[in-house]
């Protein structure tokens, strides 16, 4: 068991973390800018439309190109992979755009085997968040990711940079047929790893992690501001927030 305080507040007895990937320990901004480009050029070639609707597609998929940043209250930082796609649909559909959530579906698996094909170019990991992992791991704490994104893209990742040892479990998208939010994925992996909920913490950057470890019997969530949120936003989910995971002390 370990204990986590910061100068605002102190949560006891933790001896599981479970963890968010993107915007928590991967670059948000960096890895679904890019992603969210490659996604809007496919649509763009394969439905012939005019290239000058590039930046309106990003901005409905809360990516402003502009700024190189994914919006706060965009879609990708409030929902999980099937909603984004439903609403996206519809945000085409109302433009004239004859598409569907079949179509877009495919289009996003294209572009993620291509993405990860190339996935040193594009992904950038939280330093920060990483150190904290191998310290909560050298003190014996079982670790696990529950993530939106898909269970193979994430193994790549961990593989790419040599982190299969940092977690216990992976939990993507497809582990569950139910969405993240549903609390689902977060009570598979208490299961795969034989964790008491009462003594897991769940480690995110957006409300969604939040709602997603509730809904799963978790009742500690960290929300770091590194990915799409600001601090002061944050804290209007959990009470226990914080800029950098290395502003937590482990003891």
């Amino acid at each position: 068991m370990i204990n986590l305080k910061t100068d605002k507040w102190t949560i006891n007895n933790i001896d599981t973390i479970l963890f968010d990937k993107d915007g928590t320990f991967i670059d948000l901004h960096y890895f679904w800018g890019k992603m969210t480009e490659m996604r809007v050029e496919e649509i763009i070639e394969k439905f012939n439309l005019s290239k000058d609707l590039f930046p309106k597609l990003c901005i409905y998929l809360g990516y402003d190109i502009s700024k190189g940043e994914m919006l706060h209250d965009g879609i990708t930082a409030m929902y999980s992979r099937p909603v984004i796609i439903e609403i996206f649909c519809k945000n085409l559909n109302d433009l004239g755009i004859k598409i569907t959530e079949n179509d877009i579906e495919k289009i996003f698996d294209h572009v993620s085997k291509v993405f990860y094909e190339n996935m040193s170019e594009y992904t950038k990991p939280i330093e920060s968040a990483i150190d904290f992992i191998r310290e909560v791991k050298a003190k014996g704490l079982k670790t696990g990711i529950v993530t939106s994104d898909a269970k193979e893209s994430t193994l790549l990742t961990l593989k790419h940079f040599q982190w299969e040892n940092l977690f216990d479990v992976v939990i993507g998208r497809e582990s569950t047929k139910e969405t993240k939010e549903s609390g689902a994925p977060v009570k598979l992996a208490l299961e795969l790893l034989k964790s008491n909920p009462e003594n897991t913490l769940m480690v995110g950057d957006a409300p969604m992690d939040f709602i997603a470890a509730k809904n799963g019997g978790v009742n500690q969530t960290i929300l770091v501001s590194t990915g799409q949120i600001d601090e002061n936003t944050l804290m209007q989910t959990s009470e226990f927030t914080t800029t950098s995971l290395d502003n937590i002390e482990i003891y």
